[in-house]
């Protein structure tokens, strides 16, 4: 009985509402006298806070596709010509809950009977939480309040209290990831481990050097960097975080020396690849756990998001022995099945090229080819699909979805050194060359920065390094993280990439049907205007019924409808939380 009241307990406190999140209601469902009594129930707690707090498949994929490489029917509303300060939400109960049950624990565990070394690991795991809870706000809003403890209701001046500078919340925020890293032990029963906590440390310390680097002033004040420092200290500690998990010889790449399957091989398992995933969020058919991920990226009637690839993105994937693509004279006007041939083979596990299979109801092989329904480029995303039929139904993909893996960490580390002015041939050759050659890639080092990746970053950047990392970030964590691409684009201080033109595959003609796939039947036309007559076996694109279209230059582009301005580097702080707490400070430019 005693067992069944804490499990309903850490539900109670997982799912309750209350009237504010520092609300002593919630504290009343929890007797911690009696609950935090042993490191049964520290662990209890913990796994409840890793329950509750792991992004789901959705969130780490879909959840983030605002970026300048997927075009998709609908817009993010704060990137729209008409947004306001008043449409803004996010500061609600429900948003800062999580804090509330963290700094619960920390306050509560030490009546724990167990040794300190044990009370430390668990509150290393509350820390990593805390750490992963203030990145994710600072990176939406910039300044925050910092809390690190639960406030009484009563206690108005830390309820209402001013936001904190950005650079001292993300200095306690390395404290904590740093106290992670330190006392969370290794232990089979526990769900966080040290590795996740490095791996955490390396993605937060990249994400903030390089936005300290690129933003010469704290967009939250338009004021200067108090600490001038910050930048290279960050990068410091990604590069020593991402070596230490490096040289660990815990993790490696999945390679078996198949590069058409090993890159995808990662994301369709249900059990997490354990040489290479480091965190995942994990499903079970067996217990009737499932996500929709499968069924989100083949089903029509998604129409209303419809991610979609763009070309310029795929012009960026190299041939396989290197080269670039867009080199040859006349990359523009390659076919679909030009566009798919010899090249790096992780084009063709991220998005349905030709010659993809997957199993009808009878598990019997088809070949597929991208539904003009769900795609509005010709390149339809599969990078996480289960390949059959059955799959494409509500809520039947069970495969592990990575939070984050060792490629990033490879990743991260290349390019720390590389804005430390650190990157060499023996850099390269322990991170990016690793990952193309698994993808079947030639790894030689660049010799020269490469013209269409310079036009691609507005010329901002001409670093033939910085350039392939940001190349192969791209390319390796496509679709990941929950929104690793529209990160990397805030923290370069690029937003302004959001309204690229969006561009299909090279069509041609209009009114000229073509054939996409290369099977010898023509399967599409673009017309100014449906026929009375149409062949069945033909896709119709209808320029005169769809607000999505233009067409120019042989090839459709998809309506991008995204207004930048720079303010738009934090969100604004919204009106309901500046009504209730006046001391809270509208972000610069939102005022």
């Amino acid at each position: 009985m005693k067992k069944i009241y804490i499990c309903l307990a850490i539900v109670a406190l997982a799912f309750t509402s209350c009237n504010d999140y520092l609300d002593k209601k919630l504290i009343s469902k929890i007797n911690s006298k009696e609950f935090f009594a042993n490191e049964e129930q520290l662990q209890l707690y913990a796994n409840g806070l890793y329950l509750n707090m792991t992004p789901n498949a959705e969130e780490l994929t879909t959840g983030g596709s605002t970026c300048d490489y997927l075009a998709r029917n609908t817009t993010n509303a704060l990137l729209e010509r008409t947004f306001t300060v008043n449409q803004m939400s996010g500061w609600t109960i429900g948003a800062w809950r999580d804090l509330f049950r963290v700094n619960y624990f920390l306050e509560n565990m030490d009546k724990a009977a167990c040794t300190p070394e044990v009370k430390n690991h668990y509150r290393g795991i509350a820390r990593f939480w805390r750490a992963l809870f203030y990145f994710d706000k600072v990176k939406s809003y910039g300044d925050v309040p910092w809390y690190s403890h639960t406030i009484e209701a009563a206690d108005t001046t830390a309820l209402y209290k001013e936001r904190d500078d950005r650079e001292m919340v993300m200095d306690s925020v390395l404290q904590d990831i740093n106290y992670a890293c330190d006392h969370i032990m290794n232990r089979a029963e526990t769900t966080v481990t040290p590795s996740m906590a490095l791996a955490m440390k390396s993605r937060i310390c990249l994400f903030e050097g390089t936005y300290r680097k690129y933003h010469a002033v704290n967009p939250s004040t338009g004021e200067a960097w108090k600490d001038a420092t910050a930048s290279q200290r960050f990068l410091q500690e990604c590069v020593a975080a991402s070596e230490k998990i490096m040289n660990s010889g815990i993790f490696k790449l999945y390679n078996t020396g198949k590069p058409e399957t090993d890159y995808r091989y990662v994301f369709q398992q249900e059990k997490p690849v354990k040489d290479e995933v480091i965190w995942a969020k994990e499903y079970s058919a067996e217990l009737s756990s499932y996500h929709n991920l499968t069924q989100l990226f083949v089903s029509s009637g998604n129409q209303s998001n419809r991610w979609s690839p763009t070309q310029e993105f795929v012009n960026t994937y190299l041939n396989r022995d290197g080269s670039r693509f867009t080199d040859a004279a006349g990359y523009e006007t390659k076919s679909f099945v030009q566009n798919s041939t010899n090249r790096d083979c992780r084009l063709a596990q991220s998005m349905m090229m030709p010659g993809y299979s997957k199993l009808n109801n009878n598990g019997e092989k088809m070949e597929t080819t991208p539904d003009w329904s769900v795609t509005m480029t010709g390149y339809q995303v599969i990078k996480y699909n289960m390949d059959g039929t059955f799959y494409e139904v509500t809520n039947h993909s069970s495969n592990a979805v990575p939070v984050i893996r060792y490629a990033e960490i490879l990743l991260n580390e290349a390019e720390a050194k590389a804005e430390l002015g650190q990157m060499t041939n023996q850099v390269w050759n322990k991170t990016i060359r690793l990952l193309r050659e698994r993808a079947g890639v030639g790894g030689s080092a660049p010799t020269s920065a490469d013209p269409y990746l310079v036009s691609y970053y507005d010329n901002k950047v001409t670093d033939m390094w910085l350039l392939e990392i940001r190349r192969e970030r791209a390319i390796e964590l496509f679709f990941e993280g929950g929104g690793l691409r529209y990160d990397d684009l805030m923290r370069w201080k690029q937003g302004e990439m959001l309204i690229k033109s969006l561009g299909s595959i090279y069509i041609g003609a209009k009114n000229t049907a073509i054939d996409t796939d290369g099977d010898g039947t023509n399967d599409l036309i673009v017309v100014d205007k449906l026929p009375a007559s149409r062949n069945p076996a033909l896709t119709y694109i209808d320029l005169s019924k769809t607000r999505f279209y233009t067409f120019r230059d042989g090839r459709l582009y998809i309506a991008n409808n995204n207004v930048w301005e720079d303010k738009k580097y934090t969100h604004p702080i919204p009106t309901a939380a500046r009504v209730k707490n006046p001391k809270l400070a509208q972000n610069y430019g939102w005022e």
